[in-house]
Formats: structure tokens, sequence, C-alpha cells
């Protein structure tokens, strides 16, 4: 779902920050921060870190910010923990891996009270994970809780009717006119069982436990296909929407009118769309065995760890709970639209008005956590359940019914990976 970056694009991009130098003759604090420069996080976190310097005078700290990826930010961790970030965000489905392999150490009691008294629950949740024989414990602070997706559309095209339910929307749209779903893509390709059936992951023995082969299950996907597979390039396009955001404008005819997406392109298709721009939950859609199902989703949240071998710890600790605290979080939101974690700052008017946050909450209940339901073995298998819903067998000497895909699907992430 990410693209890697090289440590040698790492280190080319390392930005010393001068404003978070106190200019003080007293104690000298070097820190390293990795995230992303993109959408606006760089300049963000300057103003945050230079609002850290201001809090403790009596310190020079010397910062450097490395443009690193949530998605990237564990495989560069685990790759060699020496040249980490001692402070870095990250996506929470790494977290499992990132605590099993001592990146991480548990939050010291302190930190996780505030985490735990100040965060939504389902952020919390997600920042913490539980070792075998041991209780669960917090291992990193909640930053955003908007790594999910919902349904963006053009409602000049369609209304809030016609986007409850899939057939509603295929009804129409036409070749010209286009709801995208990038079904080949394991992230998205399941979203007509994530509500419907049962997945869990083991972290551990790296296995899934799932009904997603049932009868009911496959009769639900057939019902997909019926809707879907009709329609392609007639209605229906199996596409990534991050590549074709500028096909929702007027000047390009609104050739997608569409598309299940991130709130990461929200703002880029309100570009293209103005007043047009709506966003909602995920469709519902009809089994073959006539169900009602509603879409599901995977959800998340993005956080902050703090590398268990950094030699300034007690200043990292410090820096990470302040950049994801109430008021950081607020001026987060203000500036670049994140979804807050923090509860108080979540409940507020412009958070609960902003369209794509709030579907991503009303999607919410039919969604499940991602950092805790798959692990790296679902992605592959999910994609070619998606291919199958949109184009049918790959070959003659694979599945022919999505029953029989969906069986293939279960036997890959049930069974032990190779060692």
């Amino acid at each position: 779902m990410f693209k890697k970056k090289s440590l040698f694009l790492f280190v080319a991009s390392l930005l010393a920050l001068t404003g978070c130098d106190g200019g003080n003759d007293g104690e000298v604090v070097r820190l390293q921060v990795w995230g992303p420069t993109k959408e606006g996080e760089k300049e963000v976190y300057e103003y945050l870190a230079g609002k850290f310097q201001e809090a403790h005078p009596e310190i020079t700290f010397k910062m450097g910010f490395g443009d690193v990826s949530e998605g990237d930010a564990a495989t560069m961790a685990l790759g060699d923990i020496d040249t980490a970030a001692d402070v870095f965000m990250f996506a929470d489905d790494q977290l499992a891996n990132l605590v099993q392999k001592g990146v991480l150490n548990a939050l010291p009691t302190t930190y996780a009270n505030i985490v735990k008294g100040r965060d939504l629950e389902r952020s919390v949740s997600d920042a913490s994970f539980t070792k075998e024989d041991e209780e669960e414990k917090v291992y990193a602070f909640p930053l955003a809780s908007d790594n999910g997706y919902m349904l963006i559309y053009n409602k000049s095209y369609f209304t809030e009717t016609d986007v409850e339910s899939l057939e509603g929307m295929m009804a129409k749209a036409d070749k010209d006119h286009q709801v995208v779903i990038d079904m080949g893509n394991g992230y998205y390709s399941m979203t007509g069982l994530l509500d419907y059936g049962e997945l869990s992951y083991d972290p551990y023995t790296r296995v899934h436990d799932t009904d997603f082969d049932s009868v009911a299950n496959a009769s639900a996907l057939q019902g997909m296909i019926d809707i879907l597979r009709p329609k392609l390039d007639k209605g229906f396009k199996s596409i990534n929407a991050d590549d074709i955001l500028a096909d929702f404008s007027d000047a390009n005819g609104n050739k997608v009118v569409a598309a299940v997406t991130g709130n990461w392109n929200a703002d880029n298709i309100k570009e293209e769309l103005g007043d047009d721009f709506a966003a909602a939950k995920l469709p519902t859609y009809t089994s073959a065995d006539s169900t009602v199902v509603q879409m599901g989703s995977l959800s998340g949240s993005k956080l902050v760890g703090v590398k268990s071998s950094s030699l300034v710890s007690a200043w990292a600790l410090s820096f990470a709970e302040f950049v994801t605290n109430e008021a950081a979080q607020l001026y987060r939101f203000e500036q670049i639209g994140k979804g807050p974690t923090n509860s108080v700052v979540y409940n507020t008017p412009d958070v609960l008005a902003e369209p794509g946050l709030a579907a991503l909450d009303a999607q919410y209940p039919f969604s499940i956590p991602q950092g805790k339901s798959v692990g790296e073995s679902f992605w592959t298998p999910a994609g070619s359940v998606g291919n199958f819903i949109v184009n049918g067998p790959a070959n003659v000497d694979g599945p022919q019914t999505i029953q029989e895909q969906l069986t293939s699907f279960v036997q890959a992430i049930t069974s032990a990976p190779e060692l």
C-alpha cells in the first residue's frame, strides 16, 4: 500500500531546524524526528517544535526532521534501529512488529495514563499491544484517527439517497460518469465482507481466523459480482482513486463521480468539485440470497513512537507527548485538516462538521481495526478476491467460482507462513 523510500533519501532530506535552537549556553539535546513532509506535515512539525523549545528555554534543542512517511517508518527502524530517529510517526498496523522486535517499549505509566485519559478509546486501542502472558499496554502516542476510507462523491450527480446503496449508484453511473473502487488492492477489495464476516489475526503465529469462505459470505460477494461486473467500464472502474483525482473535475467532464478512498484525498477532490463535494459512509448492497449487506472497511490511527534505544528517551517521550496533546492536535486539524484522536478536539463543532471526517465517523461502526485484524499474508490473497469479483477467473486452473476463490483466500491467510 505504501511506497518505500531508501535511507539515502532520508539522509538527503534531513532538515536542521534552526527555530529549535534556544540560543543559550545551557544543556544541548539532540533529537531526531521522522515524519512525512507532504500535506503540510513538516510545517506543522516545525511550528510545534518551536513551541516545545519555548516551553523549555533552559535547554537548547538541536532537532533534525527526516522525510519518512508513516508507512515507511517501521521498515526503516526495523532495518537499522541504531540509525532510526528518536521519535517517529507511523501507522498503527506496524505496532505489533515494532513491539515484538524491541523497537518500542511500553510507555511509562505516567504517559500511558495521559493517553488513556485524553484520547479516543479506539485510538488508545490502536496504540496498545498485548504481549504473550502480559496485560495490554500502551506503546505509542495517538496522533490522528483518520486512517480509513469512505465514499466521496459529486452531489450534483448523486443524491444522498442514491449513495445509500451500490445498486442505486450503479443505476445512475455510466461510461462517462464512473464510480471507482480499487478492487485489485487488498486494502479495498474485501469491503463486501469486512462488516459481514469474521476476521482476526494472531501476531505471534501470524495467521488469521476467519469465516470468509462460508456459504453466506460467498453469496454476499456473488451479489456484489452481479452488481459490479456488468457495469465494468460502463459505470464502474477498478482503479486507484489516488491516480485519477483530476477526473472529478468539471474541466475533465466529471469522468469520475464517486470513489471509495481515504481522507488523504479529500482536499484534492474538494479542489476539483468545489461546492459539489460530499462524503458518506460506504453504501449497502444486496447479497445473492437477498440479504442487505453493509460494505465494511479497515480503520486505524496514526501514532507517534519513541525508539527504545534513544539516548535522550526522557526528552523524546516529552516531545512525543507534546506534539500529540490537545493544543497540538487542534492546531494540526486547523492547519491541515487531520482527524484528531484527542477526545476534546474530536468533538468540537468544526471537526464534526468536516465532511470527510464526519463520513469516516459514520463508517467507523462498520469497520474493523486494521492493526489488530490483518497481517502481511492478507493483502495479496485479498487482492485476488477483488480481481475475481471484477474480472472473473484469472485462469482455467484457478478458482472458477467465488466460493472456490474464497476457499483459496482462507487457506492462504490461515496457513502458518514459511520461516
